[in-house]
């Protein structure tokens, strides 16, 4: 009997996990002050490297140490900045953006949220 209350609460927990992502639950993002300004430091040397090539996805070997800490799926640098996508489910993608110029406006898209310190967090499906 033991046996099959520990499998009813194994599939259980799966089927509560399984409605967190269905629900469109993101993961967690940071508010930090210093932790915002420090990626957004890392984003703008990742976008004035010379080496480090426009509209292509940036080596993991080159993350800045507090991009890396986001545990990124890539980071990738185009025309209007750096996307860090940290979760990725399906059509899904959460993660954070940060513009070229944050005195401009993002083009109109839907799914951003401003954090501070001139990033965005984004959620698209």
């Amino acid at each position: 009997m033991r046996m099959i209350g520990g499998q009813l609460r194994e599939g259980m927990l799966v089927n509560l996990a399984a409605l967190w992502l269905l629900a469109g639950c993101s993961p967690g993002h940071t508010r930090d002050p210093a932790t915002l300004q420090a990626i957004r430091a890392e984003a703008q040397a990742l976008m004035a490297n010379p080496q480090v090539d426009a509209s292509s996805r940036v080596p993991e070997s080159r993350w800045p140490p507090a991009i890396a800490a986001l545990r990124p799926e890539w980071v990738r640098i185009d025309e209007d900045g750096v996307e860090i996508p940290v979760r990725i489910y399906f059509d899904d993608s959460w993660g954070y953006f940060i513009p070229r110029d944050p005195r401009k406006p993002l083009k109109p898209r839907s799914g951003y949220s401003a954090l501070g310190e001139g990033i965005y967090w984004y959620h698209f499906s």
